[in-house]
């Protein structure tokens, strides 16, 4: 049987965030009440600065996923959905050639499957279901994939920083 101390599981997302960001599990309540972290910068704050290292030029969208899906807000959804959808309207294959006015739907419903963890968006009837389930796994693959490659090429630069 494993030692449950000793894991070797991988960090969750959250938690490699919040190590970028100077934050740890680890709390010592004080007398006060307060925790032990010495700074005063808002968890937000400290977030946006932590993902900085990994902004690769106006148009990547990895850090602000990021952001967003660990503080479960929507500071840069119209951004990131509109530049979601232009790559799904972009796609190649039969099937989307005749669901391209539906990329935007998509894209707003894999945001909210996402960031928000809330399914329920229907299909749009004019949208043929295969173009619609290939247009939406891609984007939900495609939010998830640039939000992991974010925390990991900012924990990198951090590193070659410090």
């Amino acid at each position: 049987m494993g030692n449950l101390l000793w894991s070797s599981d991988r960090p969750e997302f959250c938690e490699r965030i919040a190590k970028l960001a100077g934050g740890t599990t680890y709390r010592e309540p004080w007398a006060t009440g307060g925790g032990s972290s010495g700074d005063n910068l808002p968890d937000a704050h400290a977030i946006a600065t932590a993902l900085a290292y990994a902004k690769q030029g106006p148009d990547d969208i990895g850090p602000d996923v990021a952001y967003c899906l660990v503080l479960q807000n929507d500071s840069y959804r119209l951004r990131v959905v509109r530049l979601l959808a232009v790559a799904i309207g972009s796609m190649d294959g039969r099937e989307i050639r005749h669901a391209r006015q539906f990329a935007s739907q998509a894209a707003e419903a894999a945001w909210d499957a996402v960031i928000h963890l809330k399914g329920g968006h229907r299909r749009p009837l004019e949208c043929a279901q295969q173009a619609w389930d290939k247009m939406l796994l891609t984007a939900i693959a495609t939010l998830h994939d640039k939000a992991w490659d974010a925390v990991s090429l900012a924990e990198r630069k951090y590193r070659s920083a410090a």
